[in-house]
């Protein structure tokens, strides 16, 4: 139980709350205190304080009062207080079962109504029981608990016997307590309860009162009430152990069990007379002195030696004999008194006071002959050694082992005279069966306590975990045991009585003796001391054997006269009825059982003994003893003939031994024949109903086949060789026919079934399937299958195997369900075995199956998987069911709930299972029970041996878990929804998670996994590790939080407890010294943050966002400066990157290659995506080498010595890469949650400059921690995808920085990143390294893989974009910027000279030349190499953006000069069949166009200064682009925009042609801009590109209307914006000249254009009329106009703008042109009305309401918070600013051109008037004429547009623009207005 926070006060005084956390606490400073105490020692203190008279009032409540009583009754009408709810109001059932608790306890009545209320919180964990039961539960284990806190505190105390592991104050403090809490009488108090509180009484009081629960908490309550027993008897041992008793004590215990000692079932005394009368043997106890060193010092603290009288008041009490087990309670205290006496005796003087006489110390002699003549031994034996409970008490077996051998050591003369009283009685017995008389009763007395002494020795030490037995043999050790004492003759002594009395030992208590002597069985002494041919040495014995069964086989059958037929028991005469010499006595049998008992425990603890016994040929003492069994002898020494000869193969040297004899001794019949040992069975034991022979039987084969891997070939010669004699005896004449037998003992059927069941589970355990056991068809087997194939069919079948598997299924668990069954112990064993046969058939079949295909056998296998699902047994359901009600049972059968959870998650493996388990369990009670089965597996105590997770109750709870894991997945409603909590009636994600208890919520899975992860992380120690099972619930708490469908209810139950996720976050570890296990639970910590944060977010669960970031990124000590040394940026820090790879040896034996490409071939997948080597398949390939071998043995065991050589370097090379796998699991959960965070953390709780901070600190630490050639491949791609998402984070950053801070881009740098002057300082210094290390990244990144460069280009180009940031529509405008048309297109045109612009530019600048030409080759090749085409992009992006930063790098002449440009150039060609594909309906890729985009992005930003541009020229881009025939494949107009829409991921085909035409007239166009129309060179270049693909202008031309869809008038604006700037009269007049030229063949393509073109203007004269103002269609219309008048006044003036030809317009084309110019003025004003409408919203944008703001955004946005509302809006009111700013400036352009195109008209039209009447007889008199003619026209068109008004509007449109351009306009108006004052009419 977690430790609480406990203060004085406040606690709920409910009869159990206080008692529990009392223990709690106790045992957090005591068990607990070598992990550090959780509260100060005065906490401590002040909570035994007040706990002091609860102590010493015993099970005394506070009683019962009328007042109190009449108080709660009026609560139900007026309410009553209470400390633990306050002020409420009952129920009436509340009252009543308040008063009957109190009337049955006398207890106080609010007492009883709050431990109600207690009950009524616990109920959860006590499903289906009301809440009285639930409160009568409570009251008796916290009773217990009480008991179990003051005998820990009594433990604690300083004392002679045993120490703790605490702090001294504590113990000190302890010690003075417990003795304060003696002296007031606290064992006299405890003696009192146990005499008040016993089991019936209490039982009877509940049955009176109706309060019995059921019968499965029936027993637990009686085990809760027995347990408390034990305590309290605890508590007066503990205190007796320690220090003693006081006289009262003492002389009351000597009086209750001399005269009414409780016993057990048995007879011999039970747990509570067996720890009291322990007490008494401790108080009597000086052994003290020969201990320890420090004896005397101990020994004074005792009441023995401190109180004057104590020991003549103890003899007077002592005086006297008794009978019965009274007189044996006394004879126990004679001899522990009289042993005391003896020690004291020996004790130095200084000990001895002198009150004390030397004549009560002489007693001592006096005291041990009456407790022998007492029998003292044989009560020792029969009512304390015949208990299992001193073998399972570590103190208890001392104190005994010091009472025998203080015994044998101080009363060695007593001991000798026992032996000479039995010597004398042996050969008094024989005289009288001489003379053939019955000898007298009185003469078997002396040598039956001799006989005693032995079996006691016997007893004590055939379970010695404590290796007591030892000290016997310390004579013969050369290094001293432990267990030393302070008397060098002791260990003589011991090893004497050992020695001698075999030597000297008479023939009936031969058997005691070899029996203690097998108890005292060591390693190497034991068979040194038989060695010796001695009178009593292995040799006589096994001789003994071997003679015996010489006679046998050559004297006939001696018991014929008795039994004929009989092979057993009843084959024993006695002594008297003797007729010959070959028949032997019933004390002869009984040696000849104790020296093959000797024999075996020899051979179980000595296995070099084992192979001397079994390898001498003169003893063949194997062969013989198989022949003995063969021979007519007592039943019971053949079974034990078959025991030795279990313990003799039970090494793999002696197993093939023991087998080729069990073979030739043909005990097992190959057929049914009634011989052997189916004789026995059918005449011998079937008849005497015992089974000893067949049970041993079954432990010979259990032990062989666990020694040794079993023998195929046994038996070949005389019958197929194989094991299926055996097989079929066990299985067909034992196992199957055990429930039906009849049975002396019932408990001998569950003995007789463990047994086979054991073996059955080891068959199946050895067994793999293979195709070559299954026999071939036609004949019979060349040699049997192994036996577990056999085993394995009936399994998978309907037969009686699997029917007697699973009814002893059922009946074990119905057995264990009610009170405990005799033999409880085999019954469990078999509900084990059981479980573990079907867990591995079920873990066989699929190889069975796939074995079974291999061998081409039909074999009728039903599968397992189905049988169990077959509903049978008593409540007719499932095994499954049946397997999670064992789960129950975790307390008392903690192996078999392991094995149950390992079956269940076995059997679940079928998708068909799990949901036939969830629809067995239909009841609701049932789902509850089985539910909290797992519940309490969960929170079933482990015990300290299994802290190391090898205990099965651990695997148990990792088995659930894993279960959980698996179970998840399936479809809801599963079982892991049910176990977990989740609803099964409703949607699972609607669920509901509450706290168990909270409006009848159940405890679930999920609350017992939290508490064992909160328990985990309770310690706060930087140090502690995590186990698998820590690791497995991180795992599943990961896999719920990130599942849809559990997602939302698990995580809104974690925010309620105490923001789980939050608080196991910052429960660092040291992760440099952290284990795998550790790593992978703190990586599954992480994920499920990253859960948590996005789902937060998402739900705008701001409470449960800002707690997870304030422990992510605030730290305790920089409260100011939380991003520091955050948590964030620690654990990266301290997590390794690199692992060292395992060194591989030298290989002497094997070949390095050969056995590099074996242990490749046994690589496996791991869940983490590695490979992991199995090291079971290398050991068996290497195994099958060794055995196909032809070697001598040296050389085989050279072979072997380097295969297991092989198998750790395969396990190192696992650990590693199990150590990588982990690292790299952890850095990406570190990446996601890091990622997620920045992504979806709103400004209010992670404010920018924060963000920003962070940012560059966590860059910054991932950079400096990432070695670039050393880290692991896989953590490296992760990391610099970090980079780049963190890049993206920081610009993103920085332009919504940029946007709120209203500042020029360089003065917002400064205040960014710091003053100019400190750029190199400061945080500008973190951003040279991170793009220092980028680069350096990117430079050593050639073989790494392509993910990687793609992510490190993508770092750079987001760095890149911070230092080269675009203005976007939302950025404030800056005033310097000039936003004309043409330096749009030329951004060149606007870039600044001065350096002192941007301090980071010339950072970069600096930073990539210092790397050189070599960079510049890697970027060069990626652009161009054959990776992955997203790795082209991001390079090509990239050059983009540095060639943008600096157009003057050397990186140009680096593309020019090496061939990478004419390469890049080039391959546009190469893509352009791809790009063709790209214009089908369904495109197989779409790669080659974005690459094709990426290419095109770099030319035109190369083609933006002019030796860029020239260069292109000059390696034939254009010339390219001409040929590329993908231009010509513009997709049809009236059907490609209408019927191929764009879908979720694919462009329609119009839209990707667009993508392929834009870009090449881009690099047209800005060829032009920058090259200027007067190059004539790059004008024939583009007319030819242009003219070459004349067809799709046609098609683009011809379609186009200012009703056309806006994707054509994109196409529109491209293509007429190239025309109109390449429209060079000079070139075009080259055409049209009568000399060749290059465009003459062009000339009608051209002619066709330019008619398109005019045609054009004369439909844009007028825009739609349906046009919105919201769109971009005006600003398309206008730029498409300014287009068309700038190709129309390119081919009609000349370079000084003046009109030199007359452009052959249609009809009414002037005054269509007025028309647009007077559209043009009305729409500038427009436009100027609603641009002053935005700047004005803008700017009252902080004063608007937040119902106002949410106007502007979409209807979808009502949600939104409002600062993310105002932040929108800002976002929409900046971008609508921009837009209207650029609609204005396009029409104020567009305005200019159409002005100055009808100056140019008019200022023509008057010329050639004018030269009409000087011209008249030239050739283009017409012309003239012409236009003479239409000067009038003109004249009177221009009066009526050019008004007053009309004039004042349009030069209106110029007040807010340069002087420049109003002086253009004012000219332009002046001089049309002379033209029509003066022109010639």
């Amino acid at each position: 139980m977690n430790t609480m926070d406990i203060n004085e006060g406040t606690t709920t005084d409910d009869l159990w709350t206080p008692y529990k956390e009392l223990v709690s606490v106790v045992e957090g400073y005591l068990a607990h205190e070598g992990g550090g105490a959780p509260y100060a020692v005065h906490t401590f203190e002040s909570v035994l304080r007040r706990h002091k008279q609860t102590f010493l009032a015993l099970f005394k409540n506070p009683a019962k009062n009328p007042s109190s009583r009449d108080e709660i009754k009026r609560g139900v009408t007026e309410g009553v207080t209470l400390p633990s709810i306050g002020r409420t109001l009952l129920s009436k059932e509340l009252v009543d079962e308040a008063i009957i608790i109190s009337d049955m306890y006398n207890v106080s009545e609010y007492l009883a109504l709050e431990l109600l209320h207690t009950a009524q919180r616990q109920s959860p964990r006590h499903p289906g029981l009301p809440r009285g039961l639930v409160a009568v539960l409570l009251y008796y284990d916290g009773r217990r608990a009480m008991v179990q806190a003051l005998k820990e505190l009594v433990m604690a105390t300083d004392g002679v016997s045993w120490s703790i592991n605490a702090r001294e104050e504590i113990i000190t403090y302890v010690s003075r307590y417990v003795e304060q809490l003696i002296s007031d009488g606290l064992l006299a108090n405890a003696l009192d309860a146990l005499r008040r509180f016993t089991l019936e009484s209490e039982l009877e009081l509940l049955q009176n009162n109706r309060a019995l629960p059921p019968s499965k908490h029936h027993a637990r309550l009686v085990t809760t009430i027995e347990t408390t027993r034990k305590l309290l008897a605890g508590v007066v041992f503990a205190a007796s152990a320690q220090r003693g008793l006081s006289r009262d004590i003492l002389l009351r215990l000597i009086n209750e069990q001399t005269t009414s000692p409780s016993q057990g079932p048995t007879g011999a005394l039970d747990e509570i007379s067996l720890a009291l009368q322990m007490a008494l043997l401790y108080a009597l106890d000086l052994s003290v002195l020969h201990r320890r060193e420090d004896g005397e010092e101990l020994a004074k603290k005792l009441p023995l030696i401190q109180e004057p009288d104590l020991i003549s008041v103890l003899l007077d009490e002592l005086s006297g004999t008794g009978s019965g087990m009274e007189g044996g309670a006394r004879a126990l205290c004679q001899l522990a008194l009289g042993l005391a006496l003896a020690a004291l005796k020996r004790a130095p003087h200084s000990l001895l006071k002198h009150h004390l006489k030397c004549e009560l110390l002489d007693q001592d002699e006096m005291l041990v002959d009456a407790a022998i003549d007492g029998k003292v031994f044989e009560y020792l034996d029969e009512a304390i050694l015949s208990t299992e409970f001193v073998a399972k008490e570590e103190y208890y077996q001392r104190r005994v082992h010091t009472l025998i051998t203080d015994f044998i050591v101080l009363m060695h003369s007593k001991l000798m005279e026992m032996r000479v009283k039995a010597d004398e009685a042996a050969r008094a017995v024989q005289m009288y069966s001489m003379e053939g008389l019955a000898p007298p009763a009185a003469a078997h007395a002396p040598r039956t306590r001799l006989d005693a002494l032995l079996r006691c020795v016997e007893r004590l030490y055939a379970v010695d975990p404590l290796g007591l037995r030892h000290d016997y043999w310390q004579a013969c050790q050369t290094h001293p045991h432990p267990h030393t004492h302070r008397s060098g003759g002791r260990a003589a002594t011991l090893y004497k009585f050992v020695r001698l009395s075999g030597e000297v030992v008479c023939g009936p208590l031969l058997g005691a003796y070899l029996r203690a002597l097998g108890s005292l069985a060591v390693p190497k002494h034991t068979w040194a001391l038989l060695a010796r041919r001695d009178a009593l040495s292995a040799h006589h014995l096994l001789t003994a054997l071997a003679r015996y069964h010489s006679n046998l086989r050559t004297g006939g059958a001696p018991f014929e006269h008795v039994h004929t037929s009989s092979l057993g028991a009843s084959a024993i005469v006695t002594a008297a009825a003797r007729p010959g010499k070959l028949l032997v006595r019933q004390e002869e049998v009984d040696a000849m059982m104790a020296a093959l008992k000797l024999i075996a425990a020899v051979a179980r603890e000595d296995p070099l003994a084992t192979a001397a016994i079994c390898d001498n040929l003169q003893w063949d003492a194997v062969n013989c003893m198989f022949g003995l069994i063969c021979c007519h002898i007592p039943l019971g020494l053949k079974a034990e003939l078959c025991t030795t000869l279990a313990a003799l193969g039970s090494t793999a040297g002696t197993a093939p031994r023991v087998w080729a004899a069990l073979e030739a001794a043909h005990l097992v019949a190959h057929n049914n024949d009634k011989r052997a040992l189916n004789a026995e069975l059918q005449e011998v034991e079937c008849r005497i109903e015992e089974y000893p022979l067949s049970r041993a039987f079954v432990t010979l084969l259990d032990s062989l086949c666990a020694a040794a891997p079993l023998p195929r070939a046994l038996g070949a010669g005389a019958r197929p060789p194989g094991l299926d004699p055996y097989v079929e005896h066990v299985l067909n004449r034992l196992a199957l026919p055990a429930p039906h037998r009849p049975y002396a003992k019932p408990h001998e059927k569950w003995q007789m079934l463990s047994l086979c069941f054991r073996l059955f589970a080891r068959w199946l355990d050895q067994y793999e399937p293979c195709p070559s056991d299954f026999p071939p068809p036609g004949r019979e087997p060349d040699t049997n299958p192994p036996p577990g194939f056999r085993l394995l069919l009936q399994v998978h079948t309907k037969s009686e195997l699997l029917r007697l598997l699973l009814s002893s299924l059922d009946e074990a668990l119905d057995l264990l369900d009610r009170h405990p069954p005799l033999g409880k112990t085999y019954v469990e064993q078999s509900l084990v075995s059981v479980l573990q046969i079907l867990e591995r058939a079920l873990a066989l079949e699929r190889p069975l199956l796939n074995a079974a295909a291999e061998a081409n056998r039909a074999v009728l296998i039903v599968g397992l998987s189905k049988l169990i699902l077959a509903p049978e047994g008593p409540d007719n359901t499932c095994r499954l069911v049946t397997c999670c009600k064992v789960l129950q049972h975790v307390g008392t059968l903690p192996a078999g709930a392991a094995r149950a959870v390992a079956l269940l998650g076995r059997a679940l493996h079928v998708p068909a299972a799990a949901r036939h388990l969830l629809a067995s369990i239909t009841h609701k009670q049932a789902r509850a029970d089985i539910r909290h089965g797992f519940v309490e597996c969960l929170e079933a105590e482990e015990w300290a041996q299994q802290a190391e997770g090898a205990g099965p109750v651990r695997q148990a709870k990792e088995g659930i878990v894993a279960l959980l894991q698996h179970v998840l997945p399936s479809a809801p409603p599963n079982l892991a929804h049910l176990l977990l909590g989740y609803q099964l009636t409703d949607d699972v994600s609607r669920s509901n998670l509450s706290e168990a208890g909270a409006g009848g919520y159940p405890r679930t899975c999920l609350h017992s996994i939290l508490d064992i992860l909160d328990q985990h992380i309770a310690s706060n120690n930087p140090q502690r590790e995590a186990n698998n099972l820590v690791e497995s619930c991180y795992r599943l708490v990961y896999w719920l939080c990130a599942r849809p469908n559990t997602s939302a209810p698990v995580l809104r139950f974690l925010r309620t407890r105490d923001y789980f996720l939050s608080r196991h976050v910052k429960a660092t570890v040291d992760l440099k010294t952290a284990s795998v296990v550790t790593l992978s639970s703190r990586s599954w910590v992480l994920r499920a943050c990253a859960c948590e944060a996005g789902a937060a977010a998402a739900t705008r669960q701001h409470a449960a966002l800002s707690a997870l970031l304030t422990a992510l990124t605030h730290t305790a000590h920089h409260p100011t400066q939380e991003w520091e040394w955050c948590l964030l940026r620690r654990t990266l820090e301290e997590l390794p990157v690199s692992v060292e790879p395992a060194s591989e040896p030298r290989w002497e034996l094997f070949h390095a290659t050969q056995l590099r490409q074996a242990i490749a071939s046994c690589d496996l997948p791991t869940g983490l995506g590695g490979k992991r080597i199995s090291v079971s398949r290398v050991h068996a390939l290497l195994t099958r080498e060794l055995a196909a071998l032809h070697a001598t043995a040296p050389q085989r065991n050279l072979v072997a010595n380097e295969i297991q050589k092989v198998l750790d370097y395969v396990t190192e090379v696992n650990r590693q890469r199990n150590l990588a796998a982990t690292l790299t699991h952890y850095y990406d959960s570190w990446r996601q949650l890091t990622e997620i965070l920045f992504c979806v953390a709103p400004h209010d709780i992670l404010n920018l400059e924060a963000r920003k901070s962070l940012l560059l600190n966590i860059l910054q630490d991932l950079l400096n921690k990432i070695p670039p050639g050393e880290v692991l491949p896989q953590l490296g791609n992760l990391a610099s995808g970090t980079v780049l998402l963190l890049l993206v984070n920081l610009r993103h950053c920085y332009i919504l920085q940029k946007r709120d801070s209203n500042l020029k881009t360089s003065e917002f740098e400064m205040s960014f990143f710091g003053p100019t002057n400190q750029v190199m300082q400061t945080n500008s210094l973190t951003l040279k390294f991170i793009l220092h290390k980028i680069l350096s990244w990117i430079l050593v990144s050639g073989g790494s893989t392509q993910k990687m460069r793609v992510n490190l280009y993508g770092a750079l180009l987001n760095y890149l974009n911070i230092v080269n940031l675009k203005t976007s529509p939302a950025d404030p405008e800056e005033d310097n910027v000039n936003t004309t048309y043409v330096s749009r297109l030329d951004s060149s045109k606007v870039r600044s000279s001065n350096r002192e612009e941007s301090a980071l530019k010339s950072m970069v600048i600096d930073v990539i030349s210092d790397f050189g030409d070599n960079l510049c080759t890697i970027v060069c090749s990626d652009c161009i190499g054959a990776g992955h085409d997203v790795c082209r992009m991001v390079a090509l992006a990239c050059l983009d953006t540095l060639i943008d930063i600096n157009p003057r790098t050397d990186w140009m002449n680096t593309l020019t000069n090496q061939g990478y440009l004419r390469s890049l150039i080039d391959s546009l060609l190469q893509d352009d069949e791809g790009l063709k594909e790209t214009l089908e309906p369904n495109p197989k890729s779409l790669r080659v166009l974005y690459v094709y985009e990426s290419k095109m992005g770099l030319l035109i930003k190369m083609a933006g200064s002019r030796s860029g541009a020239e260069t292109l020229l000059s390696q034939g881009a254009l010339g390219c682009v001409a040929a590329l025939s993908a231009l010509s494949a513009h997709p049809d107009i009236h059907t490609g925009y209408a019927q191929h829409a764009d879908t979720e991921f694919v462009p329609s085909v119009a839209n990707r042609f667009r993508q392929i035409l834009v870009p090449a007239l881009a690099l047209c166009d800005a060829l032009l801009t920058t090259l200027g129309g007067q190059n004539h060179s790059c004008v024939l270049h583009v007319h030819h590109a242009l003219l070459s693909h004349v067809e799709c202008i046609d098609m683009v031309l011809r379609a186009a209307h200012p009703n056309s869809p806006v994707e054509l008038l994109i196409e529109v604006e491209a293509i007429t914006s190239v025309i109109g700037r390449a429209s060079n009269r000079e070139v075009f007049g080259a055409a049209a000249a009568a000399e060749p030229t290059a465009l003459q063949p062009a000339a009608p393509a051209a002619l066709r254009v330019r008619m398109l073109m005019l045609a054009l203007l004369a439909r844009f004269y007028r825009p739609a009329n349906d046009l919105p103002d919201h769109t971009q269609n005006n600003l398309l219309y206008y730029k498409i106009v300014c287009n068309l008048l700038t190709y129309a006044r390119n081919i009609m003036c000349d370079e000084s703008g003046r009109a030199v030809e007359t452009v052959p317009l249609e009809g009414g084309a002037v005054g269509r042109l007025l028309a647009l110019l007077q559209h043009l003025v009305s729409a500038h004003h427009h436009h100027e009305k609603l641009l002053a409408t935005s700047v004005h919203q803008l700017s009252k944008l902080p004063t608007c309401s937040l119902d106002d703001m949410r106007k502007l955004l979409p209807e979808d946005s009502s949600t939104l918070p409002p600062l993310e509302c105002r932040s929108r809006a800002l976002c929409v009111l900046q971008q609508r600013v921009g837009m209207r700013r650029g609609e204005l400036a396009a029409a104020a352009h567009a305005l200019s051109a159409a002005a100055h195109l009808v100056w140019a008209r008019a200022a023509r039209a008057t010329q050639l008037a004018l030269a009409a009447d000087t011209n008249h007889n030239t050739l283009n008199s017409s012309v003239w004429r012409a236009a003479g003619d239409e000067l009038p026209e003109l004249r009177k068109e221009l009066i009526a547009v050019f008004n007053d008004r009309f004039t004042e509007q349009l030069l209106d449109t110029a007040k807010n623009q340069p002087a420049s351009h109003r002086s253009f306009l004012e000219i332009l108006v002046k001089d049309i207005k002379s033209m029509i004052q003066f022109a010639p009419i």
